[in-house]
């Protein structure tokens, strides 16, 4: 077989220490196993004690052994000869210890010792020690091949022995501990006693135990069997580990000599002598086996807990860095929640080694137990401490059995290594604007603004790293989480929910400065966000917030919609719904952003009507709109949207209406936002501009208007009717107007008397709607239905009548001046001279009709003209009683006032028979009236009717029916049909009251 070199290797455990009770073992391990061990008087504590593996290793008899096919090797010995018979290891090394040189308590130090046998079995032996511990720990993998020769009578056999010093006495007593870790060794004499008096248990006190102790069984792989503990072992004379024969103790036994496995006789001597120790493990099956065992010098006890654990991300800057700390009684790294130390109290500290300058932790020590089950302990390194160092628990009140593991980004690492870079600490971080000058420190007026922003629009700002002073962290790299925070009361950094996040990396070349990589864009709204930047790093992240907050506001409003009919297809004069000038309608605004909750408002000068305006009498022009009144209650803030709703709007003209551009608007969002965007100039104020605007300076780059408004024209809202029409300036013309005051009167029947009056098309509030007029007026003005006419006072039987001649005028600005005759019909009965009044309800058939108001009232008299028989000489001319009368008191009364109805002359030569009272003497031909009233119309009531003179000789008479006007007539003949007054005139004959005729005096 081949052999490797024999130059020795040899690494140090504990490399400053086991010169004292307190600082351990120091170590020396060669690998091909051998091992020395020195404490307190730096002597050795196996034989011989004055060995070192690196100088003289024949001189140490201890070493791991392999039993392989019947041949075993492992270290060559001085002891009578011996030499394993298959000779040393094909293969065999040994690493470096990790980490060098420890300085304080609680550091464990590993290296890994590998030995081979060609085409056979394979062990990997990772010893571990933990600086100030009584015990070296092996913990072994073996590896047999699939098709080596093994079985149960040919078996893999793992030997290590140790001839025993005992600190200075050679002699010793076996001792065999039973238990769940086994522990087989010796110890030193208690004052010579032969034999010795225990063999079961450990002594007190007051000796040095050397021993085997078990901790982890081999593992039990297919094929394999598992054994709970060392398959053989001895405590024996020293030789008896390398010379055959009693006790049966040798790693080389035959196997005719020994059963059928050769295995150690499991000797406990109980004789003091001069002992040596060694365990064996048993393989009869392929496979890689696991197990575990400590070499023991000095106390046996076993820590209660396995390890401390340092868990942290492999790196740190000069920032503070959390380091979290616990105390672990498993094995596993890292340590299962349920393995925890939680009762007691264990303290200690974090150091570095090798020591960093600067370097200082808070706080300064740990306490783990049932107090806290793990412990955040903050390290602040310094410029000076920047280099790579190795973690460990320090100052531990009690130690662990595997010292210190680490745990780095939730990974178990082989080292506790931890890199500090000389990078300057990014205590905090600002948000700002891009293309602004950062500014430091921030006060009222040096600020680093962010700019309002708008819902469903992209922005990006920059994210700055700072030092605690406000410094620009020129270098400083690493990745970060920036978030949009909502602020609902004072200001917050820890808000648990971002309601947007997006990651930045920094690089070198950033200098401190990046501007976002991606765009934020909110499709909702929000009164006061502020940005959060983090760390994304597993301990100990910086996380701050911005100096500033700013508002995401809706970009408009996009809808308004009301109950009043918003007909944009045609604004029609006749459309449906209609609503009275002043009655209560809605009108809602929706921004369709989630998060508007703001009040909107109207701004009455950019309404429009749908047509100009006409320009009034006089040339003075009507307002450009009527008054809308009303006011929006807060928006809902629903899911889906965000409506403002109003129900009790009033629109005091006629017509409709709409909103020119931001016609509703809201300039109190951003202002009552707490955000201070408006009172910092973050957006534009009285701006409604949805474009950044940096007309008039590049540094306004970004800022958006502060209000809110509809972008468009909107529909046109309406139809709008008058609420009601009034009167006013009402006169009255009587048909028969008197020359003197109070004595106007009109006849029953007379067509007739006019109203003068003027109507005005009015709001609820009883102002004028101007727009009443045009195209929007359905009032007819010569429809006397139109009017709503009745009256009050009249007596029975009559009526208030449509005269014949039409009502006149014509509407203007919401007025109209009318005139309409009127005539009242006589009553059933004779009436006596009434007053009646004339009421009107003027509706244009949309309009409700108004309440009955008393236009006008109207002196009414019960008429007739009265004709009456005359008698006279043929030689006069003969007046004849031709009159008017009317009924008052009950008494015909001749009506004086009338000097405006007209008469008609009777003429004789058509319509008046003239009747002989002869033969020969008659009229002559042509009689004619004489005279009547000048004017044609009655004089104070009379008629002035005279016939002319027939002259001598020409007696008769003529029988008169004179036609009046149909309010004049009279039932003359009875009965109740009114007919023209008649009479009967005679000349040349007498009076029936007269005995005579005429009496001609001749003077």
């Amino acid at each position: 077989m081949s052999h490797q070199s024999h130059a020795q290797t040899t690494i140090e455990f504990n490399s400053n220490g086991g010169t004292s009770a307190t600082n351990g073992l120091h170590f020396y391990i060669d690998r091909s196993t051998k091992i020395q061990v020195r404490r307190l008087n730096n002597t050795g504590q196996v034989y011989s004690p004055t060995a070192l593996p690196q100088t003289n290793p024949n001189n140490l008899d201890n070493g791991v052994f392999i039993r392989a096919n019947g041949l075993l090797y492992g270290p060559s010995h001085t002891v009578s000869t011996f030499n394993p018979s298959g000779g040393m290891f094909s293969s065999y090394s040994i690493s470096a210890a990790t980490p060098a040189n420890p300085s304080s308590s609680g550091v464990q130090q590993t290296a890994n010792n590998l030995l081979g046998i060609t085409g056979g079995p394979q062990a990997t032996i990772v010893w571990k020690y933990t600086t100030p511990l009584d015990f070296l720990t092996a913990e072994v993998t073996l590896t047999i091949p699939a098709g080596y020769s093994v079985s149960a009578s040919n078996p893999v056999r793992y030997y290590h022995v140790f001839d025993t010093y005992l600190g200075g006495s050679d002699s010793g007593c076996g001792v065999l501990v039973s238990g769940s870790n086994r522990i087989v060794g010796t110890y030193s004499s208690l004052g010579g006693a032969n034999p010795c008096p225990n063999s079961d248990a450990l002594p007190s006190a007051g000796t040095i135990v050397e021993s085997f102790r078990e901790r982890a069984a081999p593992s039990s792989p297919s094929g394999g069997v598992a054994r709970n503990t060392f398959s053989s072992y001895c405590a024996a004379g020293w030789r008896t580990f390398f010379t055959n024969g009693a006790p049966d103790c040798s790693v080389s036994q035959l196997t005719q000599q020994f059963s059928t496995t050769g295995a150690m006789s499991n000797t406990i001597t109980k004789t003091l002598q001069d002992t040596g120790i060694g365990i064996a493990y048993d393989f009869i099956a392929p496979g890689t086996y696991t197990f575990s065992y400590d070499f023991v010098i000095g106390s046996t006890v076993v820590p209660d807990y396995d390890h401390i654990e340092i868990r942290h991300d492999g790196s740190a800057t000069l920032c503070p860095e959390t380091l979290k700390v616990l105390a672990c009684t498993s094995s596993t790294v890292p340590c299962p929640d349920l393995n925890i130390v939680n009762s007691g109290n264990l303290t200690g500290a974090i150091s570095l080694a090798p020591t960093a300058t600067g370097v200082s932790y808070t706080p300064t020590s740990f306490s783990l137990g049932s107090a806290n089950t793990q412990q955040d302990i903050v390290l602040q390194a310094a410029a000076a401490s920047a280099g790579t160092y190795t973690l460990f628990a320090s100052g531990l009140s009690k130690l662990p059995l595997n010292g210190t593991r680490c745990v780095v980004g939730g990974v178990a690492q082989a080292s506790c290594q931890i890199t500090i870079a000389n990078t300057p600490c990014a205590s905090k971080f600002e948000c700002m604007e891009t293309g602004l000058s950062y500014n430091n420190p921030i006060t009222a007026t040096n600020r680093n603004p962010l700019y309002s922003k708008l819902a469903n629009v992209g922005f990006r700002f920059d994210v700055l790293a700072l030092q605690t002073s406000g410094t620009v962290v020129n270098s400083y790299t690493g990745s970060v989480a920036v978030e949009l925070m909502e602020e609902n009361g004072s200001p917050v950094c820890n808000v648990p929910v971002a309601i947007a996040s997006q990651n930045l990396t920094f690089t070198a070349g950033d200098n401190g400065r990046k501007t976002l990589t991606a765009d934020f864009n909110l499709p909702d709204a929000y009164k006061k966000l502020r940005c959060r930047v983090k760390e994304n790093v597993a301990t100990a992240p910086v996380t701050a917030c911005s100096s500033d907050t700013f508002t995401v506001r809706p970009q408009s409003f996009t809808s308004i919609v009301s109950n009043a009919n918003a007909d944009n297809a045609g604004t029609s004069v006749s459309a449906t719904p209609m609503i009275a000038a002043g009655n209560n309608f809605t009108l809602t605004v929706n921004t369709g952003t989630k998060g508007y909750d703001g009040l909107p408002k109207i701004n009455a000068g950019l309404l429009q009507w749908l047509s100009a305006p006409p320009v009034l009498s006089g040339g003075k022009a009507p307002p450009g709109t009527g008054v809308l009144s009303g006011s929006f209650s807060l928006a809902a803030n629903v899911t889906n949207g965000n409506g403002a709703s109003g129900t009790a709007f009033q629109y005091g003209e006629v017509g409709y209406f709409r909103f020119l551009q931001n016609g509703i608007y809201d300039d109190t969002f951003i202002a009552n936002s707490n955000s201070a965007d408006v009172v910092n100039g973050d957006c534009i104020a009285s701006s409604f501009a949805n474009i950044a605007d940096a007309s008039s300076n590049p540094l306004l780059k970004g800022r958006f208007g502060c209000n809110i408004g509809n972008p468009a024209v909107s529909n046109h809202f309406g139809r709008f009717i008058p609420h009601h029409f009034t009167i006013s300036a009402n006169t009255l013309q009587e048909a028969c107007p008197a020359p003197l005051p109070n004595t106007t009167f009109s006849y029953f029947g007379q067509d007739g008397f006019v109203t003068n009056f003027k109507l005005t098309a009015e709001n609820i509030s009883n102002l004028p709607t101007r727009n009443y007029s045009a195209s929007f007026v359905k009032f007819n003005v010569s429809n006397y239905a139109s009017y709503n006419f009745s009256m009050s006072g009249a007596p029975v039987g009559s009526v208030l009548a449509v005269s014949s001649t039409t009502p006149t005028g014509s509407w203007f600005g919401g007025e109209a001046t009318i005139s309409v005759k009127h005539q009242i019909s006589r009553p059933t009965a004779l009436e006596n001279q009434t007053s009646i009044g004339i009421l009107a309800a003027p509706s244009d058939g949309e309009v409700m009709a108004s309440v009955p108001f008393t236009i006008a009232t109207s002196t009414q008299r019960y008429g007739r003209m009265r004709l009456q028989n005359a008698y006279g000489s043929e030689m006069l001319d003969l007046p004849v009683p031709y009159f008017a009368e009317y009924r008052n008191n009950n008494l015909w009364l001749k009506n004086t006032d009338d000097s405006c109805s007209a008469i008609v002359a009777p003429n004789v030569g058509s319509g008046v028979i003239f009747y002989p009272d002869s033969a020969t003497n008659h009229l002559i031909a042509g009689e004619t009236v004489a005279s009547v009233s000048a004017t044609g119309k009655l004089v104070a009531g009379d008629a002035k009717l005279k016939f002319s003179k027939p002259g001598l000789g020409n007696d008769g008479h003529l029988d008169l029916d004179i036609p009046v006007s149909p309010w004049l007539k009279f039932p003359w003949r009875g009965g109740l049909t009114p007919i023209n007054p008649a009479a009967k005139l005679k000349f040349g004959s007498y009076k029936k009251s007269n005995q005579f005729i005429y009496l001609r005096e001749v003077h």
